[in-house]
C-alpha cells in the first residue's frame, strides 16, 4: 500500500478517537520519546497503559545503538495549576537487545499534560537517570525527555 493511501484511514482513525474525547482520560497512550543521546532509553517509542487513574505502566522501546526496551511504574499528582497538568515519578528497568549487554535501573520525574477537548494530544517532559548493572555499572543523571503521545480507547475515569 503507497503511503499516501494511508493519509486517509489515519484521518478516519483519528477522527473516530476524537469524536467523543471530551472530559476523557485515555487509557492507552502511544506516541515517541526524544531524550538525550547517551541513556539507554533516550529516544524511541513510548507505550503508557493507565490500569488506575494516577497509576500507569510506560514501556520505552529505544531503537539507537544498542536496541533497548524499559518497563517503568508511574504514578501520577494532579497540579492545580490548569486542568490536564500533574506531576508523575516512578522507577523501572531495562535491558539492551543487541549489542553491548545493558541491564539497568532506571527513575523518572516530570509534568505530564493532557490536552483538554477533541485533541486526544499527551505531552510530557521528564528527567529519567539511569544506573546500568551489567556490562559496566554506571550511572547516567543527565538525561532529559520530551514524549509526545496520542490517547486511544478512551474510558471516563
Amino acid at each position: 500500500m503507497a503511503k499516501r493511501n494511508l493519509i486517509p484511514i489515519i484521518i478516519i482513525v483519528f477522527s473516530f478517537i476524537t469524536s467523543e474525547s471530551k472530559a476523557q482520560s485515555y487509557q492507552h497512550q502511544l506516541g515517541v520519546r526524544m531524550g538525550s543521546y547517551d541513556q539507554a532509553l533516550s529516544t524511541g517509542f513510548t507505550y503508557r497503559y493507565f490500569f488506575k487513574e494516577d497509576k500507569a505502566i510506560e514501556a520505552i522501546i529505544d531503537l539507537n545503538k544498542p536496541a533497548s526496551f524499559g518497563v517503568l511504574y508511574e504514578e501520577f499528582k494532579p497540579l492545580q495549576v490548569t486542568d490536564g497538568l500533574k506531576w508523575f515519578y516512578g522507577a523501572g528497568g531495562f535491558a539492551s537487545i543487541k549489542g553491548h549487554e545493558l541491564l539497568g535501573i532506571t527513575g523518572i520525574l516530570g509534568l505530564d499534560y493532557q490536552f483538554a477537548g477533541d485533541l486526544p494530544l499527551n505531552v510530557s517532559v521528564d528527567w529519567k537517570p539511569e544506573l546500568n548493572l551489567i556490562d559496566y555499572v554506571g550511572f547516567r543523571g543527565s538525561t532529559v525527555g520530551v514524549s509526545l503521545r496520542l490517547g486511544f480507547a478512551g474510558t471516563k475515569k
